[in-house]
């Protein structure tokens, strides 16, 4: 019955070239095991495809300690790691933690070898926004993680929702058994309310353990509190 049947659908030749090309895109990464590399202008080493595509995205819920030398590529690692994640609609919202020197450098790499646009975040950014909060206003923050742990700023942050959290320099978010209690730093503290609240935390360092076997039990417990115990609980 001609009354029942779908009506024709038409479109120029050029927007049905658009949509196809942009659905080739979009399904791109189930063809190309490696396709956040051919979008990036980065060259990436062995050991760093191993890192992202074999141990990072196989994981449903990654919590991962990335803990290679200075110099090994960590950020870049990070950048393929959070490319592939949208290219499979899997994150929007990614907050990298790092030292204030740092934000610069990371908001840089992101932009000129992964074409990802972060906002860096700071008392003059945060105080000049309009009524709201700053940190759900973008979807892609680095911040200073002694910026992002006063008493002033950690609230809204931790009432953002965040898909993907990255801590780098990692390590300075330091715990300890003390006098019959943990102390936790301000930093650790922020970690862990994080890593309480996302299901994927990336933990960057070159120096995980520092010595400090008791330091080194907390410091794994940002990853996951059932599998790794403190020192208070044995």
């Amino acid at each position: 019955d001609s009354a029942t049947e779908a009506p024709e659908r038409t479109a120029p030749g050029d927007q049905f070239a658009l949509l196809v090309e942009a659905e080739r895109i979009r399904l791109a990464y189930a063809y190309d095991p490696h396709f956040a590399v051919s979008l990036s202008g980065v060259e990436p080493l062995p050991h760093q495809l191993e890192a992202v595509y074999e141990r990072m995205l196989p994981q449903g819920r990654l919590r991962f300690l990335l803990a290679d030398d200075p110099g090994a590529g960590k950020t870049i690692m990070a950048g393929l790691l959070i490319k592939e994640l949208k290219m499979r609609q899997a994150v929007e919202r990614v907050l990298v933690l790092c030292p204030a020197p740092l934000t610069i450098q990371w908001q840089d790499e992101m932009r000129t070898k992964f074409d990802e646009v972060f906002e860096v975040l700071n008392s003059a950014t945060t105080k000049g926004q309009l009524a709201g909060n700053a940190w759900q206003r973008f979807p892609q923050c680095i911040t200073s993680v002694d910026f992002a742990k006063r008493d002033d700023v950690s609230p809204d942050l931790l009432r953002a929702d965040w898909d993907l959290v990255i801590i780098d320099e990692a390590h300075k978010c330091a715990a300890r058994w003390f006098t019959g209690e943990v102390k936790r730093t301000k930093r650790y503290s922020l970690a862990e309310a994080l890593g309480r609240q996302v299901e994927r935390l990336l933990l960057l360092t070159a120096t995980p353990h520092q010595g400090d076997v008791e330091q080194f039990a907390y410091f794994l417990r940002l990853l996951d509190e059932d599998q790794f115990i403190g020192p208070d609980q044995v």
